[in-house]
């Protein structure tokens, strides 16, 4: 290959990033006007058109900012929904284990019950064989 005089081969060529042109306007002196006058007010335009530029991208970022907040917000609102609807899901269930336990409290109340009746059964039959040996 042929090297170009000071550059190496090895060495890659950098190529400088695009920039976006503005169309400056044309400046011509008036009359009875000086050249630095006419250069300082082409620069007071050359820096209000950069100046410009800094705010319509600083403009996009905050506009990508707002629609990146409205999807938070959104998916926020359905995350409450479905949080709403799970509390409530929750409470419905703790009354029914509440319920269940009311019933099992029951169920125990009177198994108690009749276990005292059967316990009275059995000395009232061992009385009763008593008071027939007895009479008998």
């Amino acid at each position: 290959m042929k090297e170009k005089q000071g550059m190496s081969t090895s060495q890659p060529l950098e190529t400088a990033p695009p920039t976006t042109t503005t169309a400056v306007p044309l400046v011509v002196p008036a009359i009875g006007t000086s050249v630095t006058d006419t250069s300082a007010a082409a620069t007071t335009i050359l820096d209000t058109s950069m100046s410009m530029e800094k705010m319509m991208k600083e403009i996009k970022v905050l506009e990508l900012q707002m629609a990146e907040l409205k999807e938070a917000k959104e998916k926020l609102a359905k995350l409450e929904v479905s949080y709403d609807k799970s509390k409530i899901t929750v409470a419905e269930k703790t009354r029914e284990v509440i319920a269940f336990e009311n019933k099992v409290k029951s169920l125990e109340n009177k198994v108690k019950s009749l276990e005292k009746d059967l316990t009275l059964h059995k000395p009232l039959s061992e009385i009763k064989t008593i008071f027939w040996t007895k009479i008998g």
